[in-house]
């Protein structure tokens, strides 16, 4: 009759003091592998032996032929498939066979990796509440507790904040790892990492993990410098913290300190509208300074602009005015600007013409420009620059923070069945624990 034999039931062992023959059932990839670790192989059976004649210089035999042996054989289920080894099982289970049966997949004596697959990793259910574990009252940790709330409060998922977790809860989630003491794993406790700076701090990591489900980090490289320090990677993923997005760009102010000739434009300053048609007024505002210019700064407000604009020269005024420029401003050709060179004792960049004194006073202008078109393009290089910088965390979202703790949470849940769908859009979350580099 077929015993079958349990995990801790070690086949070598077995094969030792028994001295029986080996058969292979299985004859693909994995019974090919196996093969050269296994003792004294008698035979390999394959529900397509009739197919086959030999394996390895061994003949290869049906189940029905198996079930001819008169001997007592040890049977070896080389095939990864778990519906498939249980459908053999149960023919095994059927049959007149002498023997012991063992499964090269689930046996103290082959340590074979299996790839953990979200069904390994929890039992899939469905999230509906999730408590967020915050001791903070009023500072930084308190805001993550209370916007995590209010995106998945939006969502329709139940959420709550409270000192400890709650055991009816889908997901406990700590917003800090210290408050995180885990001592059964039942509750899907997750804890956010930060300040992790002493060795202590790393060993107490490592004990919380024993339990928890998972270290969410705000950083790839805390990330890696703890796995390096020996915290379980497969434990770590990272989520690049969120802001507000409340915050308006700061405006480059560009300034202006003279008054215009109407009766010859030898300060070209309706060049200014001309400059404006192309500025995104979010990242520029004027301050000028001199009579003559209404007309214009009226246009100019009406295209969104910001100006403080001052008809009349005020000494006073002057002397707060020049050090909060971030550029002064002077497209004329009438050998230069007296306000050029207050600019530059204020420490103020220029935009200039290289022309008059403006040339004989080294490292003066910032940006020469003879053209239009050359202020033009300064003028959008510095507003690509900044817009550059603003754009840099403009994913960096509450709700997308939301957003991919929910998918590393439904991961751990046994429920993300489409892992990938946001592969190349971003790096932290649910890649980071999909496409570990260890």
């Amino acid at each position: 009759m077929v015993k079958f034999m349990s995990y801790e039931d070690n086949y070598f062992e077995l094969c030792e003091t028994t001295g029986k023959n080996t058969v292979i059932y299985g004859n693909g990839i994995y019974g090919k592998r196996a093969f050269p670790y296994l003792k004294n192989v008698s035979y390999i059976c394959d529900r397509h032996g009739k197919e086959m004649r030999e394996e390895h210089g061994i003949k290869v035999i049906t189940l029905k032929e198996l079930e001819q042996l008169k001997e007592s054989v040890l049977v070896v289920i080389c095939v990864k498939a778990e519906k498939v080894r249980q459908e053999i099982k149960d023919e095994l289970e059927k049959s007149p066979i002498d023997g012991y049966v063992f499964d090269y997949f689930d046996n103290i004596a082959f340590p074979v990796y299996k790839e953990k697959t979200i069904s390994d990793i929890a039992e899939k259910r469905e999230i509906r509440y999730i408590r967020l574990i915050c001791d903070d009252k009023g500072w930084i940790l308190n805001k993550f507790a209370v916007k995590m709330k209010e995106e998945l409060d939006n969502r329709g998922y139940r959420c709550s904040i409270g000192h400890e977790i709650d055991t009816s809860a889908d997901i406990n989630h700590h917003i800090i790892y210290a408050s995180c003491n885990p001592i059964i794993s039942h509750y899907n406790e997750t804890f956010m990492i930060t300040h992790i700076d002493s060795y202590n701090k790393v060993e107490f990591l490592k004990y919380q993990l024993r339990n928890a489900k998972m270290g969410i980090c705000m950083s790839r490289e805390t990330m890696e410098r703890l796995a390096s320090y020996g915290v379980p990677r497969e434990k770590l993923c990272y989520i690049n913290p969120a802001q507000d997005g409340n915050i308006k760009p700061k405006k480059y102010i560009l300034g202006i300190t003279h008054k215009t000739h109407e009766e010859d434009h030898r300060k070209n300053e309706r060049v200014l509208i001309d400059l404006c048609r192309d500025l995104d007024p979010d990242y520029f505002a004027f301050k000028i300074m001199g009579a003559g210019w209404e007309s214009i700064v009226e246009c100019i407000k009406k295209m969104g602009f910001q100006i403080d604009y001052y008809s009349q020269f005020d000494y006073e005024e002057y002397l707060k005015l020049m050090p909060s420029l971030d550029y002064y401003l002077y497209w004329g050709f009438d050998e230069g600007s007296m306000g050029y060179l207050d600019a530059l004792r204020a420490g103020v960049e220029t935009i200039v013409t290289p022309q008059g004194y403006h040339l004989d006073i080294k490292d003066g202008i910032t940006y020469p420009c003879r053209t239009i078109s050359e202020f033009r393009d300064v003028l959008l290089e510095l507003q690509a620059r900044r817009r550059k910088i603003v754009k840099s965390v403009e994913s960096w979202t509450w709700k997308n923070f939301v957003d991919k703790h929910l998918e590393v949470w439904n991961y751990l849940s046994g429920n993300e069945e489409n892992g990938y769908a946001n592969q190349h859009m971003y790096e932290d979350g649910i890649f980071s624990v999909l496409k570990m580099n260890v």
